[in-house]
């Protein structure tokens, strides 16, 4: 789990959090409340699919291409779990939350896992 988290709020403007998501190399930005709880996230898809629509950047924000309710783990979400959802929905990260409450505390990405197996394997 990296708990450097990159994320927005729902009336961040969409060409900040592209500068981020490919500035950072980032999968996605999780679109957070007031209260820091997950309330969205906003991938490259999303942005690549906004382009495709005509629209510009600099003129939309998170709330209107995000997509809202994303999959979230607890801290303790075992990892194969983890990777059936990520596996099953196509994804590639996927916030971590404190409790029922929502509020982030992280996110798991893909290579989070395969780096963390591989330290694994060169530390044995």
């Amino acid at each position: 789990m990296s708990t450097q988290i990159e994320k927005a709020k729902e009336n961040s403007n969409i060409e900040q959090i592209s500068v981020k998501l490919f500035a950072g190399l980032f999968n996605g930005i999780p679109v957070v409340n007031d209260k820091d709880q997950v309330i969205g996230i906003v991938t490259a898809l999303d942005v690549l699919r906004s382009i495709r629509e005509g629209k510009t950047l600099n003129t939309m924000i998170a709330k209107d291409i995000m997509t809202p309710n994303p999959y979230v783990v607890k801290k303790d979400t075992p990892i194969k779990e983890i990777i059936d959802i990520m596996i099953e929905k196509g994804i590639a990260m996927v916030p971590v939350v404190q409790d029922s409450s929502n509020k982030i505390i992280g996110v798991v990405s893909r290579v989070d896992i395969i780096t963390g197996k591989l330290k694994e394997t060169f530390t044995s």
